[in-house]
């Protein structure tokens, strides 16, 4: 599943949430930091950092796990990821902040592990960003660089029952989810939407089924050696009616 958030708000919707313009744009580490700050005490969040060097250039993966509470059987594994595009801190924050609001109400991720990777363009962040299609490039040939082979890693190690990636669209005028399942869809997005809806501007068609869509796929061919977009497949288990009840609720805690 994709979440496609909008980048230009409305004027006046704008000048309630803006920070005063004669401050510092804020650094990745400082979107980041208050999250690695709350680990550090927590038994329910679990954050770590991975260098990689791409390119001769040294990187930091941040990388964060929030268990849930515990209820009967296997957690079901969502993989939470974000800062896809050049510079754009938006996802990463709206990442940062779901994770914080999650981990304050441990009740809504009970049977849920959630495996958060908030920067996937790490060579998009620096002095000299490059674009997310370097990055895509270089996945589907299966580099050996170090960025490539830690989230492939990733994908093989925890086998993934759903994906989310987070995304901003300068050209979408509200708040919308592409998803390839329609299952997903009537079970899981359209009541989060809905309950979102109260405090997000919501596109025209705020639900689109894509199957197609590299970034809304949630099932199928983790296994397959062909492995050439990202986020890759991941095979899909589907939750039961209380865990999806509590996923909807978390959902729609991005908007309040």
């Amino acid at each position: 599943m994709s979440i496609q958030t909008v980048s230009h708000l409305p004027i006046e919707a704008r000048k309630s949430i803006e920070p005063d313009q004669s401050s510092p744009k804020p650094s990745l580490h400082n979107v980041l930091e208050p999250l690695f700050e709350s680990a550090r005490d927590s038994s329910s969040l679990i954050a770590s950092r991975h260098p990689v060097e791409v390119q001769g250039i040294s990187h930091e993966i941040p990388k964060f796990l929030l268990l849930g509470q515990r209820g009967g059987g296997k957690p079901i594994r969502i993989g939470l990821f974000a800062g896809f595009e050049t510079a754009d801190l938006e996802t990463v924050q709206t990442a940062i902040q779901l994770l914080q609001q999650l981990k304050l109400s441990p009740a809504l991720t009970r049977d849920y592990a959630l495996l958060a990777y908030p920067v996937v363009n790490i060579r998009g962040f620096g002095e000299n960003p490059v674009p997310l299609s370097d990055f895509e490039s270089r996945f589907a040939r299966d580099s050996a660089e170090a960025d490539v082979q830690f989230y492939k890693g990733q994908l093989r190690q925890w086998t993934f029952d759903g994906l989310i990636s987070l995304r901003t669209d300068p050209n979408s005028k509200g708040f919308y989810a592409s998803v390839r399942s329609e299952i997903i869809a009537r079970e899981v997005v359209e009541p989060a939407l809905a309950a979102a809806a109260e405090a997000l501007t919501l596109a025209s068609q705020p639900v689109k089924i894509r199957p197609s869509d590299r970034y809304a796929r949630t099932s199928g061919l983790i296994r397959s050696r062909s492995r050439s977009s990202f986020p890759a497949e991941s095979s899909h288990r589907k939750p039961n009616k209380a865990s999806s009840s509590r996923l909807r609720k978390s959902c729609g805690s991005i908007g309040d």
